[in-house]
């Protein structure tokens, strides 16, 4: 076992979180599918483990808020909901500037296309919603959730005994 928890420590094994697309420490059901299901066997690991299946249930839960505020601020959007809730959630958390040009872009995600004023309006809700509190409030929650997770993993989870 302690071949295991080594690699374990030293490999990190991480996933991306659905629609932001920020790593974060393997949960169980991601564990299950690599090298490490043997560690789910030992009871101290997996009772660490069940404080990151939970606090990536939470960042998860609060994507999807995010997801679902975001689109009830943008109405009849004819775009990518997923690619636009990264936008926001990325812009609001680390800045950055869209692109505009025949679709409206970001980080080389198409958000919309159409003709120059429906992209023009696009950007313009982007810029509205990233200033809202209530979403700045949703993306620092998920960022903080986020770092919480890589601090478990670092004081529990890498530190097993």
């Amino acid at each position: 076992m302690d071949y295991w928890i080594q690699r374990y420590q030293s490999a990190r094994p991480a996933m991306k979180i659905e629609i932001i697309d920020m790593d974060v420490p393997c949960d169980s059901k991601c564990l299950e599918n690599t090298e490490f299901r043997s560690l789910m066997e030992n009871d101290t690991f997996r009772s660490r483990l069940e404080v990151v299946d939970s606090l990536v249930e939470l960042v998860r839960e609060q994507v999807r808020t995010l997801r679902r505020e975001v689109q009830g601020r943008v109405g009849d959007f004819k775009g990518d909901l997923d690619s636009l809730t990264y936008t926001v959630y990325r812009l609001v958390e680390y800045g950055g500037n869209t692109s505009l040009g025949e679709k409206l872009t970001f980080e080389g995600r198409i958000i919309a296309s159409g003709n120059f004023q429906e992209l023009v309006d696009v950007n313009k809700s982007i810029e509205r919603i990233r200033m809202d509190p209530d979403i700045k409030s949703i993306c620092d929650e998920i960022r903080y959730l986020i770092e919480a997770l890589w601090e478990h993993f670092e004081k529990n989870m890498v530190k097993i005994q």
